[in-house]
């Protein structure tokens, strides 16, 4: 029987901003792949970096073969800074989350993990965002001035999280591992706006259909 193992952020757990708050969206857990033939376990968590998606995986990974795709989609919180921090003091030195040599040192391990258990890895690179709706939401309650002075501009957000998009991607072709490529699927959409929440970051409904879709279809399940 074919299975999918999912581990990543609340992107792929199903997260979106609704009403000023954050919630799973009504249809998250790729449950229309079981009438494909296909079981899913998804251990996806907000919040999760890659080097917490790497401790879940070693500890939930088991022996498996190739019907077992593991599908590996960070990137989004590991590029991330601590806002507060910024807005506090805009003029000092910061490292994201998972600064970008350990991040790719540990997706490395963590394709290397499942290849070793006999599974097939396939990675996501990582949806865009809205720099401005993402700059309204980590400036909210701070100082908006601050948090600009010390990005430069606001598209600095994104081209930031763009980088660690390429690393995920780069980190696919190398190792041979699938590659579900999100973003491109994202950028080309003519309802780009409708696929993200207001805050910039999580998709919508509409958007997470996308995302079921573009999994469904790079795994030939759809």
């Amino acid at each position: 029987m074919k299975q999918l193992l999912i581990f990543g952020d609340s992107i792929m757990k199903g997260v979106t901003f609704t009403n000023q708050k954050y919630q799973l969206c009504q249809d998250h857990s790729f449950s229309f792949l079981e009438g494909k033939g296909v079981k899913v376990e998804n251990f996806s968590r907000m919040g999760a970096t890659i080097n917490t998606g790497l401790t879940v995986l070693k500890k939930k990974l088991t022996p498996c073969d190739r019907d077992t795709t593991v599908l590996l989609s960070f990137g989004g919180n590991d590029c991330d800074y601590d806002w507060t921090q910024i807005s506090e003091n805009p003029d000092a030195e910061y490292q994201p989350h998972t600064p970008q040599q350990l991040y790719v040192e540990s997706f490395r391990d963590a394709i290397r993990t499942v290849q070793n258990a006999g599974g097939t890895v396939a990675v996501t690179s990582l949806l865009p965002i809205d720099a401005e709706r993402y700059m309204q939401t980590i400036t909210k309650g701070k100082n908006y001035e601050n948090i600009l002075h010390w990005l430069g501009d606001v598209e600095h957000l994104y081209r930031w999280q763009e980088y660690y998009s390429s690393l995920a991607c780069y980190l696919a072709w190398a190792f041979g591992c699938r590659l579900i490529d999100l973003r491109s699927e994202f950028l080309r959409s003519s309802s780009f706006c409708s696929l993200l929440s207001d805050d910039g970051i999580h998709p919508t409904q509409a958007g997470h259909d996308m995302i079921h879709s573009c999994v469904a279809s790079a795994l030939a399940w759809a």
